[in-house]
């Protein structure tokens, strides 16, 4: 690929392009946003060129490029969507209850008020039934650093939704 050989290119997506799409799925739960997550990332990779050669582990570093494409839309999008706060004056409140179609949406609320790095552990290691281990690969964290985002992430949720265990 480092040559330019699109038959390497064309390999490669197929290879990581369904993996990609679904840790994009787990980030942003949108398809349209998935599809063009994925898209940047491999439209990055194309325009590395030579850089590529020291790429051991190709499925690992697109997936290090989605998640790093993820967070730089999320950062983008926190500014704008504080700065519309801002200007609307609309402070949001958290919702009691019984578990119904509000207590859903607190939740989501909640979870996208998780720091990226702990919403994308508890997505994917509760959504997507990946393992501690296999998130780390998916991430390129270490697994006790994934583990205690885990926690953490949890942790928040519960005091946000204030359910205990």
């Amino acid at each position: 690929m480092a040559d330019g050989d699109r038959e390497a290119f064309g390999e490669l997506y197929d290879t990581h392009a369904g993996a990609l799409f679904g840790h994009a799925m787990v980030l942003t739960r949108r398809r349209e946003d998935a599809e063009d997550l994925v898209q940047e990332a491999f439209v990055k990779l194309a325009d590395r060129g030579v850089a590529l050669l020291g790429i051991r582990g190709p499925g690992a570093y697109l997936h290090r490029m989605l998640r790093t494409a993820f967070i730089d839309r999320e950062r983008h999008r926190a500014v704008v969507t504080e700065a519309a706060e801002l200007a609307m004056d609309d402070p949001r409140g958290a919702r009691e209850g019984p578990f119904d179609e509000a207590d859903r949406v607190a939740i989501e609320a909640a979870v996208e008020r998780l720091p990226i790095e702990q919403r994308e552990v508890v997505l994917l290691h509760v959504i997507e039934g990946l393992t501690f281990r296999e998130v780390a690969a998916r991430t390129g964290a270490a697994m006790w650093t994934v583990a205690s985002r885990y926690r953490l992430g949890i942790s928040r949720l519960r005091a946000v939704l204030g359910t205990r265990r």
